[in-house]
């Protein structure tokens, strides 16, 4: 599962969203899946735009390359064939992407669509 941070800075003494980003191990994407679907953590873990690790590979993505689907409550879906054409097209091996980046002002949105909280399956077991 990729690593959730929302990177943030003060403006006006008011916490501003920056960036939702999605930090993945190597080869953790799986460049041939139509989607890859993730556990959607609300909150997130914060972090201050100064700290954005810059010598990691990344690639914007958008809102519309998020899947949301009602039969995976608390999942969200990566649309990784429609980003990877993006990726191809600059001439890059999608394989060596290690984070997507959701910038501001898409993220004011994308925060309003996150269920409140992570419901979790609960197993009987008699």
């Amino acid at each position: 599962m990729p690593q959730q941070r929302l990177y943030y800075e003060y403006v006006e003494k008011q916490l501003v969203p920056y960036w939702y980003v999605l930090t993945f191990s190597p080869f953790e994407l799986n460049w041939d899946k139509h989607i890859h679907y993730y556990d959607a953590l609300k909150p997130f873990e914060y972090t201050g735009r100064d700290e954005f690790d810059e010598s990691i590979i990344s690639m914007p993505i958008y809102l519309s390359d998020l899947v949301f689907n009602n039969d995976l409550p608390g999942k969200i879906g990566i649309h990784l064939s429609t980003i990877r054409k993006r990726i191809e097209s600059i001439g890059v091996d999608p394989c060596l992407i290690r984070q997507l980046v959701l910038p501001h002002p898409e993220l004011d949105e994308f925060i309003n669509i996150l269920p409140k909280e992570l419901k979790l399956n609960t197993l009987i077991f008699n």
